[in-house]
């Protein structure tokens, strides 16, 4: 198992898709916080100039308020929520293609062949994705620290205390955990369908709709929050409220799971896929295809 942990390290830094990613998570949380200064100083600016109007109990002392979003003090309530945000789409993509891939380019048979065990292939894809989730966040959220003080630097904001470097740990581990279940449902539908695709689309599609349902469904009626509330997006939304402060805007929020049940469902739905990945292994014929 080892040995082929070590290989999977050496292909994650060798291959082109884990920087790409890498990369793209400290580009967007730049843009998106050089984003939210410039458009607040322009919408400043033009009402300043009288080219907009401001709107009914709207004042200029307000969003200048808004800015105080991208400070220091804000990154683990807004920059660690960017970086897990972003990251649920992109981790989705990279653990259905870390795992389909072998099989589309019929690696899996080869290293079958070579001795591998197929338990030592699922260990050595479930650590190497948990790896490089933890290098994920940790470089998502220096970059929101980076890009926080960048800002107040840029805007003349004050950063006060600086950044909480204990509290944006806390975070941004409650956030990287809700992260995991569906890493590890890409990886479990990837392994079943033979392909990087369909892992990809399943994950996004639960990511995405899975939310959508059950936040349209308790709003029409909480009570149907006693079964949405053993899904994933549920408990996921329990555990990031929990880290970024509470809830105040969300009609369904006080509908949530306990946080620590919250922990403990995510946990068993992560068991779950990772089993079914594994038993879906053991029973395939790879005498034929990957």
């Amino acid at each position: 198992m080892l040995r082929l942990l070590r290989s999977e390290s050496y292909r994650l830094v060798r291959r082109w898709m884990p920087w790409i990613i890498l990369g793209v998570i400290v580009v967007a949380v730049f843009g998106i916080y050089f984003l939210i200064w410039g458009s607040t100083q322009a919408q400043i600016q033009a009402i300043r100039s009288g080219q907009i109007q401001l709107q009914p109990g709207q004042s200029i002392e307000q969003l200048q308020q808004t800015l105080l979003i991208v400070t220091p003090q804000r990154v683990p309530d807004f920059g660690v929520g960017v970086v897990s945000g972003f990251g649920s789409a992109m981790l989705i993509v990279f653990a259905a293609s870390h795992v389909g891939t072998e099989f589309g380019w019929g690696t899996f048979r080869t290293l079958l062949a070579h001795g591998a065990s197929r338990s030592g292939f699922l260990f050595s894809k479930a650590t190497s994705l948990l790896l490089y989730a933890l290098v994920f966040m940790i470089v998502g959220t220096a970059t929101a620290i980076l890009a926080s003080y960048a800002v107040s630097s840029v805007a003349g904001l004050s950063v006060g205390t600086g950044v909480d470097l204990a509290e944006v740990a806390r975070v941004a581990a409650k956030s990287g955990y809700t992260l995991l279940p569906y890493m590890a449902l890409a990886l479990a539908i990837a392994v079943w369908s033979k392909s990087a695709g369909a892992g990809i689309a399943a994950g996004l599609v639960v990511y995405f709709a899975e939310g959508l349902v059950a936040t349209l469904l308790v709003s029409l009626n909480k009570d149907y929050a006693q079964i949405v509330n053993w899904g994933l997006s549920r408990n996921a939304s329990a555990l990031t409220r929990t880290a970024n402060g509470p809830p105040t805007q969300d009609p369904t929020a006080s509908t949530l799971p306990d946080p620590t049940q919250a922990a403990i469902v995510l946990g068993l739905y992560t068991v779950i896929f990772i089993a079914l990945a594994y038993w879906r292994l053991r029973s395939r014929d790879v005498t034929v295809g990957g």
